[in-house]
């Protein structure tokens, strides 16, 4: 799982390598054609024209293959990794600690013992131990998190031993832009 800073890294580093390649093809075509392309401010032609469009088509296609290679939101990605998901622990909402089974009346809770998550009741039939629960550091990109949910409804964020919250998901779609598929 990544953080939302190296999310912000691989897009800036993929858009990056995306418009040097196309600036590469649109210099390519210009030298192909011994300079006689114009487009810009001074007017253009048909050579210009054919630079831009080598341009255009190169970074276009250097942008798909590189979002296919690491994997960023697009969002990331297009402004060059300057807007980013929130990371899991701005997004998680607080759960509630208990310490004896006994005192559980809601729908989903962690249980401590000595300062130290045990398990996650509510999430089965059984107390589902700490280890086997779907945890994820506060750190974590929300983007990252798809996976866990289609095993699981929810998913708790923690650091170490001190629970942050939970995110359901019905919450991870509404954040990532998804919300008529939550319902």
């Amino acid at each position: 799982m990544r953080t939302v800073r190296e999310l912000r890294w691989a897009g800036a580093i993929a858009y990056l390598a995306a418009l040097v390649t196309g600036l590469a093809a649109a210099l390519l075509v210009h030298l192909l054609f011994k300079g006689q392309g114009r487009f810009g401010w001074e007017g253009f032609n048909t050579v210009g024209v054919i630079e831009g469009l080598a341009f255009v088509l190169v970074f276009t296609f250097s942008l798909w293959a590189a979002k296919r290679a690491v994997r960023v939101p697009c969002t990331t990605l297009l402004t060059a990794g300057l807007v980013a998901p929130p990371s899991a622990g701005r997004a998680a909402k607080p759960l509630p600690l208990i310490d004896k089974v006994e005192s559980f009346e809601g729908r989903l809770a962690v249980l401590v013992e000595d300062g130290t998550p045990r398990g996650v009741l509510g999430l089965g039939d059984h107390i589902v131990p700490w280890e086997e629960a779907p945890v994820v550091p506060a750190e974590t990109a929300l983007s990252e998190l798809a996976g866990l949910f289609w095993k699981s409804p929810v998913v708790l964020v923690a650091d170490d031993d001190e629970v942050r919250g939970v995110i359901t998901r019905e919450r991870f779609f509404r954040l990532m832009g998804f919300a008529r598929m939550a319902m």
